[in-house]
């Protein structure tokens, strides 16, 4: 596999990574709150299974799902001209 074809594949799948993610958004907003979730987030009462999906989701979208997203994304789109640039920077303490 060439690099040319490496970030092509990273491109797809960061394609499939935004899907999954909308899949996951769309779970989260159709599923209903619950009224006491002010007081499951401030650990006043225990949390229900709607608040803890609806955690879970925002949690694996902003940490994981998201992120990787951009990291493919810059990575399919890299150029050897980028990364000379960006070693130089470091070296000169940029």
């Amino acid at each position: 596999m060439t690099e040319g074809e490496a970030q092509a594949a990273l491109a797809a799948v960061a394609l499939e990574l935004v899907a999954i993610a909308d899949r996951l958004q769309a779970i989260h907003d159709e599923l209903p709150s619950s009224p006491d979730r002010e007081a499951m987030w401030a650990h006043e009462i225990p949390r229900d299974e709607a608040t803890e999906i609806h955690g879970v989701i925002e949690a694996v979208l902003a940490d994981e799902v998201r992120p990787a997203i951009e990291y493919l994304e810059a990575a399919s789109r890299v150029t050897a001209e980028e990364l000379r640039e960006r070693f130089e920077n470091k070296r000169k303490g940029r």
